[in-house]
């Protein structure tokens, strides 16, 4: 019996390697390292207890026919930490899956999915990698974790080893504040040369008055609470500014429609500043 055990745990070993081994060719296949997987490849290489590697899977839909903005913005920030994990080459058997709903659709029947993206954590049942518990998890995605630094925390303190994303430096979102500065600094030096004591008061809380319905009336407030990520991408990779749907928007609208507004505005301004001394 003592030798049909050892011979029974060596031969797990040997399937769990086998099966590690598969998910990291698959992930080779992906440019960031997240192997797509069909699901007979997740129910044998993720759902197995016995596995002594764990493996992060997003349930999700990124067809273009579901039009599932957030599977997008999720889809992003986890190839954003696992191209990170791999580029810090640990020794920890983690890796990282997309199960489509595509592949799986059968498997979210059973299981009861009905709202995605989810983002669930396949413990090692044993070895160096094992968890008291080795059951299923999800990580709850909200607005912190939605995001790539915000993820990389959460699994770094699941599986307690530092885990970083590798963020892609968004060079519009500095142009976009640079510009803003400019443009700020130029209206206000033109302000200030014509600001006279005579009419300092009504010019400044008309400024003020306008800016501040600008501001509340773009979106800012919704972007402070839900913290939606800066601009939407589609599957091939080209940038979504407006998000297609009501219950949505991405923070670089918030700027388009706070400019199209102080467009609106300032036509107002002249219209019923200057237009009735048009001779």
């Amino acid at each position: 019996m003592r030798v049909w055990a050892v011979l029974t745990t060596a031969l797990a070993a040997v399937c769990a390697g086998q099966s590690f081994s598969s998910l990291q060719q698959l992930g080779k296949a992906d440019r960031d390292g997240v192997a797509q997987l069909e699901l007979e490849q997740f129910m044998a290489h993720v759902v197995p207890e016995t596995k002594d590697y764990a493996v992060v899977v997003q349930l999700t839909a990124l067809s273009p026919q579901y039009k599932c903005d957030t599977c997008h913005a999720i889809d992003k920030s986890l190839r954003a930490v696992s191209r990170g994990w791999r580029r810090q080459r640990a020794s920890r058997r983690i890796a990282f899956a997309t199960l489509d709903v595509d592949n799986g659709e059968e498997l979210f029947r059973k299981m009861g999915i009905d709202k995605i993206p989810r983002l669930m954590i396949f413990p090692a049942g044993r070895g160096d990698e094992a968890m008291a518990d080795a059951s299923p998890r999800e990580m709850k995605l909200g607005a912190k974790n939605s995001h790539p630094a915000g993820m990389a925390s959460r699994l770094s303190e699941l599986f307690g080893t530092e885990i970083q994303a590798d963020e892609p430096i968004d060079y519009m979102r500095y142009i976009i504040g640079v510009v803003g500065v400019l443009a700020a600094a130029f209206v206000a030096r033109m302000a200030w040369r014509r600001v006279s004591s005579s009419v300092v008061g009504r010019n400044v809380w008309a400024v003020v008055s306008i800016t501040f319905v600008l501001v509340m009336t773009s979106g800012l407030m919704w972007n402070r609470i839900n913290a939606p990520p800066f601009m939407g991408q589609t599957r091939t990779g080209d940038v979504v500014l407006f998000a297609p749907t009501n219950s949505q928007q991405y923070g670089v609208e918030t700027q388009i429609v706070a400019t199209a507004y102080a467009v609106c505005a300032l036509c107002v301004v002249l219209l019923v500043r200057h237009v009735p001394r048009v001779p």
